[in-house]
């Protein structure tokens, strides 16, 4: 299926994926969430699959695993993993939720499991039902079980969200440990990784790329992100990164497959209640990928795009309507060169390419000032309204701002001035002279690729059409290539 770039099925919702690869093709089962009662999420969902090779063309399959009667403790089918064992049965692991289902008066999440022959066909095995001991960890949350083969150790391993017993309700937060010989019989282990910093440690997953292993987790307390720590031993000591997250809040949950020499990216693009900037972020959305890059020397991990979405959008719009705003633009050896005036805004935006489809904006940039730069999208002439990508060198800031913020109060002064962008798409990003910037959006997804380094994906709703371009907030910068991509 190549009918859109980033993928959500008809009359549902894209949850939390797990990754899987085998034989040159990545799956990608995901949880379904069909919302089925309003302002309600993640109710009856189970698990469907799609396959891919290149992460643009999609094959979708189905649903995967099925769901339990509203009596069992698998009414709702959530997050883990997938392992093929040595006799090559497949067994995915999942968390098993029915709210009516209590311990001591709190619903409780189990540990269940699927197997098949294949990736197509799972059946849960009903009888496996694994909990908390309410000892070492909580018994209200245990969910999200991520298996892996220690060799080393020579058993199975079992990664879990979950909270140590008596830690307090905050920072309580840890990575549970299971150990297993045989997929059907665990123990409980100490905490695997206890941070003491969050209220959960959703979706762990861990992995080896060259000489470092990878811890992956997500939080939605501290931040609302996926982060990962590194390390040069399965055992620890976990190191954080300066740039600990893959992508902004609203690409959430992501886990990681790879071939062995390639590694990349699984989550999803959250939506907004109402489908409209000012409406809060949801839980589910659409899928989106990235490809992960390694520094084999720091161990530090880059987020780029995929190949295939990198040049999906491969068919050159003519530069029309040229407008410079509130400065100047020069040539200079074959770069055009914008630079502010008696104004502390400047900008050189174009009519954006009419397309039905996907469109890309690709910026090479040089730009030494300590001041703000940045890429204006679907804004008008003068500058009153549109998205800005706002770019900081001196504060290491990528992030999305929107223009009007709010719409106005009784008073002139109610725009949202304290709010200086979209704090929850901030990101980190290390200071350059060169900026290379690829934008790709489609629909009201969004995703901005930096240098091959920084990925920031959002929603964007409810500005369209217009002009887009560089802009800048003082000095000058070097635009030596702008171009409109469409997919058609």
């Amino acid at each position: 299926m190549k009918n859109k770039l980033f993928f959500k099925p008809t009359d549902a919702w894209v949850g939390d994926l797990i990754p899987y690869y085998e034989d040159g093709v990545y799956y990608g089962f995901y949880l379904h969430d069909p919302r089925c009662r309003k302002d309600e999420y993640a109710e009856e969902t189970t698990w469907h699959l799609i396959s891919t090779k290149d992460f643009v063309n999609l094959e979708y399959h189905g649903e995967a695993i099925a769901r339990g009667d509203d009596s069992k403790p698998n009414k709702n089918a959530y997050t883990g993993s997938v392992i093929r064992d040595r006799e090559g049965k497949y067994h995915a692991f999942y968390t098993g939720f029915n709210a009516d289902i209590k311990i001591d008066g709190k619903s409780v999440q189990t540990v269940m499991q699927a197997v098949g022959d294949d990736l197509f066909h799972l059946k849960t095995v009903e009888e496996f039902i694994f909990t908390a001991d309410d000892d070492i960890y909580e018994s209200f949350d245990w969910r999200d079980p991520y298996v892996f083969y220690d060799e080393d150790a020579g058993c199975y391993k079992m990664l879990l969200a979950a909270r140590k017993k008596g830690a307090g309700e905050l920072r309580g937060g840890c990575i549970a440990l299971c150990t297993s010989q045989d997929l059907y019989h665990w123990k409980r282990e100490k905490p695997f990784y206890n941070p003491q910093r969050y209220v959960t440690m959703e979706c762990p997953e861990i992995f080896q790329m060259g000489d470092w292993y990878y811890l992956g987790f997500s939080t939605f307390s501290d931040r609302f992100c996926t982060h990962y720590r590194k390390s040069r031993s399965l055992n620890g000591p976990w190191i954080i990164p300066e740039d600990d997250v893959y992508d902004s809040r609203a690409n959430y949950a992501i886990k990681t497959a790879g071939d062995g020499t390639q590694r990349y990216a699984f989550g999803w693009i959250a939506s907004k209640k109402g489908d409209t900037d000012n409406g809060p972020w949801e839980w589910g959305g659409t899928m989106d990928f990235h490809r992960i890059r390694q520094d084999a020397e720091t161990g530090d991990l880059f987020v780029e795009p995929t190949e295939a979405e990198a040049a999906y959008c491969s068919r050159k719009a003519e530069l029309t309507g040229e407008t410079v705003f509130a400065g100047n633009v020069t040539t200079e050896k074959e770069k055009a060169v914008l630079k502010t005036d008696q104004s502390e805004l400047a900008a050189l935006l174009y009519d954006l390419p009419k397309t039905s489809g996907a469109f890309a904006v690709r910026a090479e940039l040089e730009y030494s000032s300590e001041q703000e730069f940045g890429i204006a999208l679907h804004t008008d002439e003068g500058m009153e309204q549109g998205y800005f990508l706002r770019i900081r060198p001196s504060q290491h800031l990528m992030a999305w701002d929107m223009w009007p913020r709010k719409e106005q109060g009784m008073y002139q002064w109610q725009i949202d001035g304290d709010i200086p962008y979209q704090i929850e798409t901030s990101r980190y990003i290390p200071k350059a002279e060169k900026y290379e910037l690829l934008l790709i959006k489609e629909g009201d997804i969004c995703v901005v690729y930096l240098n091959g380094k920084t990925a920031l994906s959002t929603r964007l709703y409810d500005h369209k059409g217009g002009k887009a371009g560089i802009y800048i907030t003082q000095d000058e910068i070097k635009i030596r290539k702008l171009e409109f991509l469409t997919a058609e």
